[in-house]
């Protein structure tokens, strides 16, 4: 079931950390070199932690729910 819309949350939130990434770059919203040393450790560890369908093998999980990782980008990227 993950592997269904795995891809649409996983674009979303990956869209958002870059437009993290441009906007603190362009307007110097926080530290510019903190926030992108913080917005490059979450994508990193999002691109760990999710193959193209979902799974994540880093957790070795067997369920098809989304790990805690992912669990908390959606909790803080995604939702208003």
């Amino acid at each position: 079931m993950a592997e269904q819309w795995f891809p649409y949350v996983r674009a979303g939130v990956l869209e958002r950390v870059e437009r993290m990434v441009a906007r603190t770059s362009r307007d110097g919203a926080l530290p510019a070199g903190e926030a992108l040393v913080l917005l490059g450790a979450w994508r990193t560890l999002l691109e760990r932690h999710g193959g193209p369908d979902g799974r994540c093998a880093r957790c070795r999980r067997t369920s098809r729910r989304l790990c805690g990782v992912w669990q908390v980008a959606v909790a803080w990227f995604l939702r208003p």
